[in-house]
């Protein structure tokens, strides 16, 4: 008989951040958090000055893939990340994004 660890159902993977997770993460997402709240609750220490108010854009990141399976941007958000020097079209502040569920995320931490 064989044991295996099972998958959760859905996942952040967090690509490899020098100061972060130098071996990148692979965690379970929690439909309803935001992905702060679950980067935290798992061990990865995201920087969040504001407290995860959207007041600052510490918690920056590139969301590579599953965008449609999280919240849209709001217009705080957006104009906070304009004011960024390397916001991109997958650019999201991880405090304001949240997991609506149906499938993976693939992040790269910018800060």
């Amino acid at each position: 008989m064989f044991f295996f660890k099972k998958k959760p159902a859905q996942t952040i993977t967090v690509l490899p951040h020098p100061g972060v997770c130098p071996q990148g993460e692979v965690v379970a997402a929690t439909v309803g958090q935001s992905i702060v709240e679950i980067l935290l609750e798992n061990d990865v220490e995201i920087s969040h000055s504001c407290q995860m108010q959207c007041a600052c854009t510490t918690c920056h990141v590139y969301l590579m893939e599953g965008a449609k399976f999280v919240s849209p941007m709001g217009t705080q958000e957006d104009k906070l990340l304009n004011q960024t020097g390397d916001r991109q079209r997958w650019s999201r502040l991880a405090c304001q994004a949240v997991f609506e569920g149906g499938g993976d995320l693939l992040i790269e931490i910018r800060n």
